[in-house]
């Protein structure tokens, strides 16, 4: 009879995690203890205690085992506790970011030649949607007569929302005191978005009664002890935490003094608009009481505010839709993102480290991006055009890419990026969209404050490379129209219940798919589309078929054309190998389907 005081156990018995396992372990434990005897019968009562005791040990284990995981970066899948991890190397995860919007804007000649300020928070209203200046904004009217305010259009961009005041807080006058922006909508289901980029606090100091603005910074302890900044980040409940200092690492609040914080809400994908929607309508100036005292302490007599009246005589227009809103980042995002970050130690030296900036910080303007240095800009890029036979690409009349420019200080300091727009890249059309100049210059500001004093961070617009069927027949000269004549056959296994129509949409899908996915200097690679094709129920084999003069030619692989959309006649290939880009190349479907050019054939 084995003693069941002994709790000495089989090494493969410290795995046991799973109900059964675990209720023959007890079986086996009292069997051998020899003092109970019913437990071998399953209709039995101890057997059915068994039965408790196994389940919720089982549970217990199965819970136990998940929270080790969640306490390990590597495993950890839900937010609140990734948030925590990442907390201990100081990344910051990016909240909500709001739809943007580019603009032009003209003065009439009823305004007099002037320096004009526009306050913060003034927005316009476009069906009852909100679009907002997040900061001043300021434009120089340097004729007496109608002008276009191109340099004010371009360094400025509105952000979709409306501006709310948050209930002043009353400070206690602790070392690094918090504050949270809590935010709920009138359901606890209902989604708050909150603006990453649009949270401004002012303080009103408790003895002297003046207002004071706040900078957002991204380390207190990189600042002296009257420095006036806060520290914002997203906690595990999704709100946003604003700290301040201590007086020896940025100022620190006296108590009682009041914190004022200003947010964006913005209505998420309801909110944006396609263009031609703000043309007509009137700026409004943002005020409330409490904002007006906040004026009158920071700003001063040297600002010229334009006047309601003033703002009759601008006009507004938006030539392209708003970019798409991005949600938070997500937990496998920030277990991404946190580690580049811990890489760059906030700083912008390396290819990848711009990359890293510009994909978390501006992921609602930007799909794709790649950056590099001057020599691989002269060698690469330049050297493609002139390989075209453009010795003067930017004045070749096709030539969209409009930033050929270099430093003034030194071309060897430059940095270039370049990026795809995330929303309307590519037209009905194949017509091609780029950055606009504002969004552009957004990015820029953006990294003037990271990176290193003598680079020069310089937008430029990709190449966008189209791609269709297209089969080259021996001595031909490639035309774009070839795409016409040429189809994709897929033959249909002469057993199978799927019919044509349905392998037609699924292959087209899968074209449109795998081109929706790519990015800036990406491998094309045909061996994978031709495996997806494959993998489609009912499908035995794939190739490529073009009549031509009633003459049939055929490779026993998908070819498919490539060619600059704005070069066609003297850029342009067919390959039936994979295609690895080039880092300034975009890739993306010709006519945004391939569906007419299919053909469904029995094996």
């Amino acid at each position: 009879m084995a003693n069941n005081t002994d709790f000495n156990l089989n090494r493969d018995s410290y795995a046991t995690f799973d109900a059964l396992t675990l209720k023959q372990l007890i079986k086996q434990r009292l069997t051998d203890g020899g003092v109970f005897t019913d437990q071998i019968f399953e209709g039995s009562n101890i057997s059915a205690i068994i039965d408790i005791i196994a389940y919720s040990y089982h549970t217990l284990l199965f819970y136990l085992n998940n929270t080790a995981s969640e306490s390990l970066f590597s495993e950890a899948t839900l937010y609140e506790n990734m948030n925590r991890i990442v907390k201990l190397i100081d990344y910051k995860p990016t909240g909500f970011q709001t739809s943007l919007l580019s603009f032009e804007a003209q003065a009439n000649s009823q305004i007099t030649p002037n320096l004009y300020t526009i306050k913060r928070y003034s927005y316009f209203t476009v069906n009852g949607i909100f679009y907002t200046f997040a900061n001043d904004v300021s434009f120089n009217k340097a004729t007496s007569d109608i002008e276009q305010l191109t340099n004010f259009s371009e360094n400025n961009i509105l952000h979709q929302g409306q501006v709310f005041e948050y209930p002043p807080q009353i400070s206690t006058g602790e070392d690094f005191e918090v504050f949270t922006l809590i935010v709920e909508g009138p359901n606890s289901k209902e989604a708050i978005f909150i603006d990453d980029a649009t949270v401004d606090v002012y303080v009103k100091d408790a003895f002297s009664g003046k207002y004071s603005f706040y900078e957002q910074t991204n380390n207190l302890f990189l600042l002296g002890p009257d420095n006036l900044a806060y520290e914002k980040r997203i906690n595990e409940n999704g709100f946003y935490e604003l700290k301040f200092g201590n007086g020896v690492f940025g100022k620190k609040l006296n108590e009682g003094d009041e914190v004022l914080i200003y947010y964006l809400k913005s209505d998420g994908e309801s909110g944006i608009i396609s263009s031609d929607q703000l043309n007509g309508n009137t700026l409004n100036i943002f005020t409330t009481p409490q904002f007006e005292n906040i004026s009158n302490d920071i700003y001063d007599d040297t600002f010229t505010f334009i006047s309601p009246q003033q703002l009759q005589n601008l006009s507004f227009s938006n030539s392209s839709d708003s970019t798409q809103p991005k949600e938070k980042e997500t937990v496998d995002e920030i277990r991404t993102n946190s580690k580049k970050l811990f890489q760059t130690q906030n700083r912008l030296v390396t290819k990848d480290d711009y990359e890293s900036f510009i994909n978390k910080n501006f992921s609602n303007i930007i799909q794709s991006t790649s950056v590099v240095s001057n020599k691989t800009y002269i060698e690469e890029y330049l050297k493609y055009f002139y390989d075209l036979g453009l010795d003067r690409p930017n004045q070749d009349p096709r030539f969209l890419f409009n930033q050929v420019k270099f430093s003034s200080s030194s071309e060897n300091n430059n940095v270039y990026m370049f990026a795809v727009p995330l929303i309307k890249n590519i037209g009905a059309n194949n017509e091609v969209n780029f950055l606009s100049t504002s969004q552009k210059n957004t990015i820029v500001n953006a990294i003037n404050g990271q990176k290193m004093i003598n680079v020069e961070l310089l937008p430029q617009d990709p190449v966008y490379n189209a791609f269709a069927l297209g089969l080259q027949i021996p001595n031909e000269t490639l035309k774009v129209d070839i795409s016409e004549e040429t189809f994709l056959v897929i033959k249909r296994e002469l057993s199978t219940r799927v019919s044509i129509e349905t392998i037609t949409e699924q292959a087209n899908n899968i074209f449109i798919n795998f081109f929706k996915n790519q990015k800036i200097g990406s491998l094309v690679s045909i061996n994978d589309l031709k495996n997806s094709i494959l993998s489609i129920d009912g499908v035995s084999d794939v190739l490529t078929r073009r009549v031509n003069e009633n003459i049939t030619f055929e490779t026993p692989n998908i070819s498919l054309l490539s060619f600059n959309i704005n070069y066609p006649d003297i850029d342009i290939l067919a390959t039936t190998s994979n295609l690895q880009l080039p880092f300034f190349k975009f890739p993306f479907l010709y006519n945004q389907s391939i569906k007419n050019n299919i053909i469904v054939e029995d094996a």
